[in-house]
C-alpha cells in the first residue's frame, strides 16, 4: 500500500484503523514503523468505574435543589414541548409538502 503524508503531515489509513492507537519508530535508515498497540493502565487502582449502560444517573442533592428552584420554568418548557411537533416529523412533512 502506498500512502503520501499530506500538507498538514498527516497520513490516512483507512476507516479500518479509526480510533486505533500504534507506536511509530523512526528507525537509523530513515524508515518508520507502526505497530497497533493497546494501552492498559499500570495498575488497578487507575481503572475507572466500567459505565453503567441504561443505568439511571443518582441526583445529587445540588441537582434536587436546582430542580425544586426552577420547577416552575421546567414545567413551562415541558408544556410547550408537548405542544411542538418533534423535529423529524416536521422534516417529513415539509418533504411531503415539497417545502
Amino acid at each position: 500500500m502506498l500512502k503520501e503524508v499530506g500538507a498538514s503531515g498527516q497520513i490516512s489509513l483507512g476507516k479500518k484503523y479509526a480510533g486505533q492507537l500504534f507506536q511509530v519508530e523512526t528507525l537509523a535508515d530513515g524508515s518508520i514503523v507502526m505497530r497497533p498497540v493497546k494501552v492498559v493502565p499500570a495498575t488497578p487502582s487507575v481503572q475507572e468505574e466500567p459505565a453503567r449502560y441504561g443505568a439511571k444517573p443518582v441526583p445529587t442533592a445540588h441537582t434536587a435543589q436546582w430542580a425544586e428552584q426552577h420547577a416552575e420554568q421546567i414545567a413551562q418548557y415541558n408544556a410547550w414541548a408537548t405542544e411542538r411537533e418533534p423535529y423529524s416529523q416536521r422534516v417529513r412533512r415539509w418533504r411531503s409538502e415539497g417545502v
